[in-house]
């Protein structure tokens, strides 16, 4: 049940379209915040069969605003600095201001290391890690003059412990970590705080298999079986945490943690890395 713990805040959520990000961008608007929402406007792979980010951005804007909140969809790519400019101005514009940052934009490929084109390993460096500078880059000088902000970077349990076959995505939400504890450092006398979140694999559960986060040959690497269901990989990527049954988190569950770290309820925390994951870090001594 929403309390209102942001009422009056303003929020920009990238990779706010789909997945994760959506689930982010609800969960501020139910607890009072007014969400700006910024995503690529184009399938995430040419062949991709599902909504364009366009599509997805619209649809999450007209829901957030039938909620009773503010919101404005930017097309952006975090990877390219004049768009993220342009997606802090907008914001500003539109809003009024950034009280709220969650860097949400992540991709990922699957590939043992050696094996990784030099075009796969910029795609997800760029991304998930220079895509977090570059917005944070734009957004901070608008904290600083209001003395006041709260960041969250989306990275990742790989980022505090590797997986085979994401050795790029390992180093960039890694990166991501050292850069939000670098910001929270060099922010703290302004006030801001700056954490990053952590999240085991998840899904939306309410949307029903498959999942927005995970490809086929993911879920064989997980089970270790060729051909398994989502619902075999469903059911192994639970057995990955300490909390075992029900399978993988759902977003909203997740989402939970970031809604903390940007509440007053976690004012004297700054610049850590926490792992919202059932145990999964813990269970490998962690």
């Amino acid at each position: 049940m929403s309390v209102g713990e942001l009422d009056g805040k303003t929020a920009l959520v990238t990779g706010g379209a789909r997945g994760f990000g959506r689930a982010v961008a609800h969960l501020l608007a139910e607890e009072g915040a007014d969400v700006a929402i910024a995503d690529t406007g184009h399938r995430r792979r040419p062949d991709d069969q599902r909504a364009s980010s366009a599509q997805l951005l619209a649809e999450t804007v007209a829901e957030i605003r039938a909620k009773g909140r503010r919101s404005t969809g930017i097309e952006a790519d975090v990877t390219r600095a004049s768009d993220c400019e342009r997606m802090a101005h907008t914001t500003v514009e539109e809003l009024g201001g950034i009280d709220i940052l969650v860097a949400n934009a992540g991709v990922a490929t699957l590939g043992s290391s050696w094996e990784l084109s030099e075009q796969e390993w910029d795609y997800v460096v760029d991304v998930c890690l220079k895509g977090v500078w570059l917005t944070t880059k734009y957004v901070v000088p608008n904290m600083i003059r209001a003395g006041r902000g709260k960041i969250v970077v989306v990275a990742s349990r790989n980022g505090l412990r590797v997986e085979a076959g994401y050795a790029h995505y390992n180093a960039a939400k890694a990166g991501a970590i050292h850069l939000a504890k670098t910001l929270a450092l060099e922010l703290g006398p302004y006030e801001i705080n700056v954490n990053a979140v952590c999240p085991t694999q998840m899904a939306d559960k309410g949307a029903g298999p498959p999942p927005t986060m995970a490809t086929p040959d993911y879920w064989e690497q997980v089970t270790g079986k060729p051909g398994a269901t989502y619902e075999e990989f469903d059911e192994a990527s639970g057995r990955e945490n300490l909390f075992e049954k029900g399978g993988q988190p759902d977003f909203a569950e997740v989402a939970q943690g970031v809604l903390w770290l940007v509440s007053e309820r976690s004012r004297l925390v700054t610049g850590i890395a926490l792992p919202v994951d059932a145990g999964y870090i813990v269970k490998r001594g962690g």
